[in-house]
């Protein structure tokens, strides 16, 4: 393996020379460091990615002319290919080995958790009652919530803390996600940060994590809290993208991989929702591009784009001055259409 120095000329044109593979690169346009963390590195253009179009999209946000994002990494074809760090004042900043909070895109590890219970036979019918798993939970034998499955959590349509009937509008809700961590707890008798490092931590190769613990109960919370390198992020989503496998290893199932991240139901965003995971999509031109994703608070996002075999990850510590999801305006304007369908 080889990594590449990057020189930008003054249109942001890109001249590529190589260098030994783990050699410090030049700055700009994002080329990866070799950190030895398993990851595979070229250069934009050696698996399809226009080199220029990246760097319009560097100069843009340096200059705080496009969104406010701490960290864009890019993977195609299963190799790191971009990777760039932004520092702003009075704030945390970040490089390739520093930890970045996940928050809500916990939910999508957990989801994967379940997907492997499921493997193992731990969990049999995502439509038995959720109190079936959780008998001591006085409160899930209330009449209007004894219905409640855990396929409704999973979609987050089990309706907790509303007049709704579980299955038919989703709603989302933290509590929903914390009683799949509940289950996963019961079933296998490990909390899922265990759960998590032995399953799918140690295959991915996966070694600085931080998971936030519940200051009463002492148990890692399941809806947020999860904290990885920017890098491990994007391995999560490529797990995804291989459909559950990594490095010729089955971590969970195809199968699991697939029905987590079909549409189960539909969002008030102009998105949907599987099984703790959002599913959206890009305009390229006149296609459309289909992508899964883990999302969570202040931007955090690892974008799964099969049609271009593609990762690729955002993380912000603060909400952008033309916040709704600005990220997503990088991923439109930039990234999906510097990508040829090689």
């Amino acid at each position: 393996m080889r990594t590449w120095i990057g020189v930008v000329a003054a249109a942001c044109a890109v001249a590529l020379s190589p260098v030994a593979f783990g050699a410090e690169p030049a700055s700009g346009c994002g080329i990866p460091q070799d950190i030895h963390d398993g990851w595979a590195m070229t250069s934009p253009d050696k698996q399809g990615l226009n080199a220029a179009l990246l760097c319009t999209m560097e100069e843009g946000i340096s200059l705080g002319k496009l969104a406010n994002v701490d960290d864009i990494v890019v993977v195609r074809h299963g190799v790191l290919v971009y990777e760039r760090y932004y520092d702003y004042p009075h704030q945390l900043n970040y490089d390739a080995t520093t930890r970045h909070n996940g928050y809500s895109m916990t939910k999508s590890v957990v989801s994967l958790l379940v997907g492997i219970a499921m493997d193992r036979g731990m969990i049999r019918d995502l439509d038995a009652p959720i109190v079936s798993y959780l008998p001591d939970d006085a409160g899930l034998r209330e009449s209007d919530k004894d219905r409640i499955t855990l396929r409704h959590l999973l979609t987050m349509s089990a309706g907790l803390g509303f007049d709704r009937t579980p299955g038919v509008s989703f709603a989302y809700n933290n509590r929903e996600t914390e009683l799949i961590g509940a289950i996963l707890t019961r079933v296998t008798g490990k909390p899922v940060d265990v759960l998590a490092q032995e399953n799918i931590f140690a295959p991915l190769g996966i070694e600085d994590v931080a998971w936030y613990k519940d200051p009463v109960s002492g148990l890692p919370t399941s809806a947020s809290g999860l904290s990885l390198r920017p890098r491990d992020w994007a391995k999560i989503g490529q797990l995804v993208l291989n459909r559950g496998a990594w490095d010729g290893r089955q971590i969970v199932s195809a199968s699991w991989a697939d029905q987590s991240t079909a549409e189960h139901i539909k969002t008030r965003e102009p998105q949907s929702y599987g099984y703790q995971w959002w599913l959206g999509r890009s305009q390229d031109g006149s296609s459309v591009v289909d992508w899964i994703a883990a999302k969570g608070f202040n931007s955090q996002k690892t974008i799964i784009i099969p049609a271009l075999d593609m990762v690729v990850v955002f993380n912000a510590g603060r909400e952008s001055k033309n916040m709704v999801a600005p990220e997503l305006d990088l991923l439109d304007r930039y990234i999906v259409p510097a990508t040829s369908r090689d």
